[in-house]
């Protein structure tokens, strides 16, 4: 048996003789995995998939079973199942449906999407959400720069880095996409005119227009959890400045104040802060600013102090209790988290991890490293190489 297991079967045996009144794990066991101990000890709901029908009803299952399965957020037995799960599928089109083990209807749905494949994803996801209350990832997609074609593009893929999609075909290429919350649109830094401007672009319709028409430059755009707002980078004020700006309103408000050189601007999920890191001659720091309610209200900034001297890319948590961020540790770029807004921080990966982003439902980060992007299980400290071979992939955003 191995040490590891050894321990935490010693921890669940101590944990049995807690009092039954006890509403905190106690000092002694919050020290493995710190946040991660008490949710490595909730039990796993268990379901069962019953009567699967219609022609393709037997393809819906073998494909719910696979998506189900490499979620981790379930346990799939037929021995006294938490819940069910039936189905009716015609033709790719599924109608799906959930109860709980006294038979209460937790979901009815039909999914009428062209392919079976897109309809199981958006059941998973929806199961997910129905007995979690957590986003699933199956339908999440992964927005990031590859240089495969001899210049920097933005492509898409999905959670498991298939469906790739190369998204902007420009001359001059471009960087920095951020995805909508909802993932139908892209915002992105293009070198079209010879400087940088930031671009929106619709994915289902596939207009593009410029995010400003003011001089000077703009780039590192991040979507509000809104969707109607964008935090950016824009230096027509001379030094450059984070900006919000209102996509329907086309209006601009400066919320910080530096002497330095602003970047990666992400939104804390309430919509009210943004974190971005800022190099004033001393490397890069992380600062947080308050976004005021109207235009004339002054906007409120802090450094938020990390322990590490060299930090970028920062990126608030989906429940906003951590911030992710690059360091550079021992001489090399890693990938951190930090509890928000104090607390301890943990080095996820070192040897040239980067730019990490958070999964919808917070247990995934996904990152890029030496070329390749990497999916990131932060209880389990599980990766995976989700996609390489092609180019060197860099500045993966996660939809949110």
């Amino acid at each position: 048996m191995s040490t590891l297991r050894l321990i935490f079967l010693l921890l669940c045996f101590s944990v049995a003789f807690l009092p039954a009144s006890a509403a905190t794990l106690p000092a002694w066991l919050k020290f493995w995995k710190g946040k991660d101990a008490q949710s490595a000890l909730k039990p796993i709901p268990s379901l069962t998939l019953g009567a699967f029908t219609g022609g393709t009803g037997e393809s819906a299952r073998h494909s719910l079973v696979k998506e189900l399965n490499s979620t981790r957020q379930f346990r799939l037995t037929n021995v006294d199942p938490d819940f069910t799960v039936t189905a009716n599928s015609v033709g790719g089109r599924v109608n799906g449906r959930l109860v709980d083990r006294t038979g209460k209807e937790m979901l009815d749905r039909t999914y009428a999407a062209p392919g079976l494949d897109e309809n199981l994803k958006a059941f998973a996801d929806d199961l997910i959400f129905a007995v979690t209350g957590k986003p699933g990832l199956a339908t999440s997609h992964i927005v990031f720069v590859s240089d495969k074609t001899g210049t920097k593009q933005i492509y898409l893929c999905d959670s498991n880095g298939q469906d790739l999609q190369q998204v902007t075909h420009h001359g001059h290429g471009c960087v920095s996409p951020t995805l909508s919350m909802d993932g139908t649109t892209i915002a992105y830094t293009s070198y079209a005119n010879g400087f940088p401007v930031v671009q929106v672009l619709d994915l289902g319709q596939g207009w593009e227009r410029t995010v400003t028409d003011t001089p000077g430059s703009s780039f590192g755009a991040s979507f509000a959890p809104d969707g109607e707002r964008l935090a950016v980078v824009m230096s027509f004020l001379g030094n450059p400045e984070i900006f919000v700006t209102d996509l329907n309103a086309n209006s601009a408000a400066c919320i910080s104040d530096s002497t330095g050189a602003p970047s990666s601007p992400a939104w804390h999920p309430d919509g009210q802060q943004v974190i971005f890191a800022d190099d004033r001659g001393d490397g890069p720091r992380l600062y947080v600013t308050e976004v005021p309610k109207s235009n004339e209200a002054e906007a409120k900034l802090i450094r938020w102090r990390t322990g590490y001297s060299f930090c970028a890319d920062p990126e608030f948590s989906p429940n906003a209790d951590s911030v992710a961020f690059t360091a550079r540790v021992s001489g090399e770029l890693a990938v951190v988290v930090k509890s928000w807004p104090r607390g301890s921080s943990r080095v996820i990966q070192k040897g040239g991890a980067s730019h990490p982003s958070w999964s919808p439902d917070g247990q995934y980060l996904c990152y890029s490293q030496s070329g390749t992007l990497y999916l990131h299980h932060l209880s389990t400290g599980q990766r995976r190489a989700i996609l390489s071979g092609h180019g060197q992939i860099t500045e993966p955003r996660w939809m949110k």
